[in-house]
């Protein structure tokens, strides 16, 4: 399950889990929550069945989430490299959509995939300051 996320707010702070309902509420495997409890979940294993703690099972996703990335004003955010990119070659496409915001579309500038993103026309001016920008007639 490459790219599941696990929703902590079905876990209850002040309740025990078991390693099989642990991985039932988060929708997970046992193995899963077992390597869990092997890489520092803390866990009570002084007895059978080994229990965790509902807030040591937040805290410890909380601290294995990763921090999200900000793109800058230039970038997109390219679904390949899974990183905010610059655009190749440092050119964009502005196609608007309302009077008040469009769609960028640029390359990336590592793998060359097609990158999009909601901008607002107010911030073209500094957008321009940046890159080159197109900008494309509206549907």
């Amino acid at each position: 399950m490459a790219g599941h996320r696990l929703d902590r707010r079905k876990v209850r702070i002040h309740r025990s889990y078991t390693i099989d309902e642990a991985a039932r509420t988060l929708g997970t495997a046992k193995g899963t929550v077992r390597r869990w409890i092997d890489n520092g979940l803390p866990a009570i294993r002084d007895r059978k069945p080994i229990l965790i703690l509902g807030d040591d099972l937040i805290d410890f996703l909380v601290a294995r989430r990763k921090p999200s990335q900000k793109c800058r004003l230039h970038e997109c955010f390219c679904f390949t490299c899974r990183q905010p990119r610059a655009p190749a070659f440092g050119e964009v496409e502005f196609h608007p959509l309302t009077p008040t915001s469009g769609n960028l579309r640029a390359l990336c500038e590592e793998c060359t995939t097609v990158m999009h993103k909601r901008v607002a026309v107010a911030q073209l001016g500094a957008l321009g300051a940046l890159v080159t920008v197109t900008i494309k007639d509206g549907v």
